[in-house]
């Protein structure tokens, strides 16, 4: 069980719900199911960054934007929000949640299965104030797990009742989920207590620890492949190994006996630091077995490993911290469970599960080999269960029962396998890899993961030559944002291998992570740390186009919603709990033009003539003369300014600006161009030279003003 730290390191809240959703769904359910076949028994990894999260959200600490959109009354959302909800609740299996509403299933046609920034736009039209209450219920309920939804009275009674809610069901769907959050850690603690499973800890941030003791570790799999600067900080792994081990026992009550190294990455140097800390077993992928005893697995025409005694017994590696034991996962019957059997009969497929792990059985007897084969199945414990009808339970029910009623095999904890397993083999290395094909390709063979990890090094150089002289707290803030970005989740969403509707906002996570690194030290923040690292794909600015001219009346208000009805619209992401702390961020961006000059409304979470107290807003034009708009206090005078090496000069200019509730900018351009063409342009908020914010992130939004004239 694994989800990266998503709590943004300067406002405190979740950026993503992933922590919250699969809580509901999976978490507590998976332990549930286990408890109704008691001689079942397994072993739970979770991970602390995950931990803490789940404690957090259980004591009402932590929040995520789209609970704060659900808990909002319909008829209270602004347009941001409006939008934010349309974009990210129906963030859900269509076939397996989703469609289990019909009243969601309707609310996701009449949004638009193109959630493209025009699109969401045009969908607010269709959208009224009972729509938006019914979709902040039911896209909140489809996650619940279905036996809470079947056996809790306010669950079942909103199920049944289907559209049509008030705001007294969704405060009463809110504390239901408030409940089961609070549920879930309690439940695993007593069913290790009553020896059912056992909990096992990882990395605390979910570092990939072999490139964290050396990224040239990276060579054993890919010899001669470019490597960032050399990132070389054993001691930060065992910072993070012995961090995880001393949360684990704080919430759970006891030590761990097993650390799943993040990713099953795993290295001679890593091998040495699980066992300096005193854990008793590790785990891995069968491929890193294959490399690391030197002796080739096949296949037989079952699927079945062989030679047996290969895959289906732990190993031992002596290091010079100690000896750690190895488990190695059977990598073809946990992606079964991972990716193939969610596509057929639940039942037909646990069956099929059993009968491979007889198949082991037989080989091992036909092999002449002593005592009983291990077979460790370990995949995701999440991510597949959305993919099954029911979230799984009736094919983990089937698979349970059928382990529980057959005298030939026995389902046990990792520990209990290895105190019955005797003595195990001795391995003669560590070969330096993951349970993805054996290497590190994913988080360090792309150009992009590269450059993460050259941040990452530069960022640990400042903590050395600065943390000591800071004060205690941006000291100790300092050092927990650097670990929080040592975590494998943002390379994993670097390079060519995987993508997702969420890539900025890992990406953006990483870098205010390392920009807190600076921050908290009194360092100048890289520039480049402004910038999304992602090169691989090109994201386009969110944004609708403008439809026509924009004449607005320059005076810091919407005077008129005719004003800016034909202008192009950015919302920028939506943060969870702006509004409980008087956030002044950027909010939106409106621009159009009327051909001669580039008209701009920038809205702020506060009035925009409250925040130009505190600091200034500028509209900034890349290119040849990177040029800038900065105004501050009620908007005028407006200073045009252009970059001169580390420096900005003053530039005259006929540009016009007023600031109230909004903050209004007329710029001429002339002053922005020689010749037809589009511009480019971006807002900040800006406390002295140091940006606070910047819109959009992703890229510049962009406007043809000749093509809007001729509209």
């Amino acid at each position: 069980m694994h989800q990266p730290n998503y709590r943004d390191p300067q406002g405190g809240d979740a950026v993503l719900p992933w922590v919250r959703l699969h809580a509901l769904k999976d978490y507590l359910g998976m332990v549930e199911v286990l408890e109704e076949t008691p001689d079942v028994h397994a072993t739970f990894n979770l991970v602390p960054s995950l931990v803490d999260q789940l404690e957090a959200y259980a004591h009402g600490r932590l929040r995520d934007a789209l609970q704060d959109v659900c808990d909002r009354p319909a008829a209270d959302l602004t347009e941001a929000e409006k939008v934010h909800a349309l974009r990210g609740l129906f963030l859900a299996n269509r076939q397996n949640l989703i469609a289990r509403f019909p009243r969601l299933e309707e609310l996701l046609e009449a949004r638009g299965l193109q959630p493209d920034e025009a699109a969401l736009q045009q969908a607010l039209g269709r959208f009224g104030e009972a729509d938006f209450r019914d979709l902040q219920v039911l896209a909140r309920l489809c996650w619940f797990d279905l036996g809470w939804q079947e056996r809790d009275p306010v669950l079942r009674q909103l199920a049944e009742k289907g559209r049509g809610f008030s705001e007294e069901d969704k405060q009463a769907l809110a504390g239901r989920e408030q409940e089961l959050l609070a549920a879930v850690l309690p439940a695993y603690r007593r069913a290790a207590e009553r020896g059912q499973i056992e909990l096992c800890t990882s990395p605390y941030y979910h570092p990939i620890l072999p490139l964290m003791c050396d990224t040239e570790s990276h060579h054993e799999a890919a010899p001669g492949a470019p490597l960032p600067r050399r990132f070389a900080y054993p001691e930060d792994a065992a910072d993070q190994i012995r961090r995880a081990l001393a949360r684990h026992e704080a919430v759970f009550g006891h030590k761990p006996r097993g650390l799943w190294p993040s990713e099953g990455s795993i290295s001679e140097a890593a091998a040495r630091e699980i066992a300096r800390a005193g854990f008793a077993w590790t785990a891995s992928d069968e491929a890193v077995l294959a490399r690391s005893a030197e002796r080739p697995l096949h296949r037989d025409s079952r699927g079945t490993a062989y030679p047996p005694d290969v895959l289906y017994r732990p190993w031992v590696r002596h290091t010079s911290a100690g000896p750690i034991t190895i488990a190695f996962r059977d990598r073809a019957l946990s992606d079964l469970i991972g990716f193939s059997y969610s596509g057929i009969d639940p039942s037909l497929a646990a069956v099929d599960l059993l009968e491979r792990f007889r198949r082991v059985g037989e080989r091992w007897v036909s092999a002449g080999l002593s005592g009983d084969p291990t077979v460790f199945v370990i995949l995701d414990g999440e991510n597949c269960w959305e993919h099954y009808r029911d979230g799984g339970r009736q094919f983990l029910r089937t698979l349970y029962r059928g382990l529980a009623e057959d005298p030939g095999l026995e389902a046990v904890t990792v520990s209990e396998a290895l105190a019955a397993a005797g003595e195990h083999s001795t391995l003669p290395r560590v070969f330096a890899g993951s349970w993805i094909h054996a290497s590190f390709d994913v988080w360090i063979g792309h150009p992009d993961d590269r450059r993460a990890w050259d941040l990452l090094g530069r960022a640990r150089e400042t903590l050395t030559r600065h943390a000591a002289g800071a004060a205690q707290a941006d000291s100790e803030a300092a050092w927990e944002a650097y670990r929080a970005a040592c975590g494998s989740d943002w390379c994993w969403w670097y390079g060519g291998e995987h993508s997702s509707e969420h890539d900025l906002e890992f990406d953006r996570l990483f870098r205010r992570q390392l920009r807190t690194v600076y921050q908290r030290l009194k360092q100048p923040v890289p520039e480049v740390l402004n910038e999304t690292l992602i090169t691989a794909r090109r994201h386009e600015v969110r944004h609708s186009e403008p439809t026509g001219a924009v004449t607005p009346k320059l005076d810091g208000e919407v005077s008129s919603p005719q004003e800016w009805v034909m202008a192009g619209v950015f919302h920028a992401p939506v943060a969870a709990g702006a509004m409980r702390r008087g956030d002044e961020g950027l909010q939106c961006v409106r621009f159009g033009s009327d051909g001669d000059h580039l008209h701009l409304l920038i809205e702020t979470a506060r009035p925009a003539r409250d925040v130009l107290q505190a600091g200034d807003l500028a509209v900034r034009f890349p290119g040849p003369r990177t040029l800038r708009y900065r105004i501050s206090q009620d908007g005028a005078p407006v200073r045009r300014e252009e970059r001169s090496g580390n420096f900005w000069a003053p530039r005259p200019t006929h540009a016009r600006a007023a600031a109230g509730s909004v903050a209004e900018i007329s710029i001429p351009l002339a002053e922005l161009r020689s010749g037809p063409g589009a511009i480019e342009f971006r807002v900040a908020l800006l406390s002295g030279e140091v940006e606070i914010a910047r819109q959009p992130e992703t890229g510049p939004l962009r406007l043809d003003p000749g093509a809007v004239s001729r509209v």
